[in-house]
């Protein structure tokens, strides 16, 4: 039998995350995808704060992701989230009832002019201060340093620099 993997994205805003998700680590069938995101625009409504109904918004993207672990046929689960430090993976894992054993880390890096240009391209309130971007890149922590062990780690440069 096939373990399942857990792939957590981590990475700032506009550093490329759902790309990444989408485009490189999507393999077909036996893959799903789980955005916070989508599962936020799906319940907060267009006149609503953002952060409106986290409680919520979080409850059914772990939902979604326990659905998803417990589905026959799927064997790798990608939750695209920012997780920019130990204390968002730990409450994930936790509140998944994992450890390590089956996570991959993917650190999405980019150069920060890319990040906030990716990010200012956004519409709507997908679109993330510029303030709020910085200071999340300046609270980014390595998963390497984080006081478990994943079953992996996987560092990925999304710049387009160099094309």
């Amino acid at each position: 039998m096939n373990e399942k993997m857990l792939w957590v994205m981590c990475g700032i805003p506009g550093s490329g995350k759902s790309w990444v998700a989408k485009h490189i680590l999507m393999r077909g069938l036996g893959w799903r995808y789980i955005s916070r995101d989508e599962v936020r625009f799906e319940i907060v409504k267009d006149d609503e704060e953002y952060f409106s109904h986290e409680t919520k918004v979080y409850n059914e993207f772990i939902r979604r992701i326990k659905t998803a672990l417990n589905e026959e046929g799927v064997f790798n689960v990608i939750v695209d989230a920012t997780h920019i430090n130990w204390a968002s993976r730990r409450k994930l894992l936790k509140a998944l009832g994992l450890d390590g054993d089956g996570v991959i880390c993917v650190v999405v890096q980019n150069e920060m002019d890319e990040i906030i240009e990716n990010n200012e391209s956004r519409s709507g309130r997908a679109v993330v201060p510029r303030a709020v971007v910085r200071r999340m890149s300046n609270q980014m922590t390595d998963p390497l340093t984080d006081p478990i062990k994943y079953q992996g780690i996987m560092y990925i440069n999304n710049s387009k620099k160099g094309e």
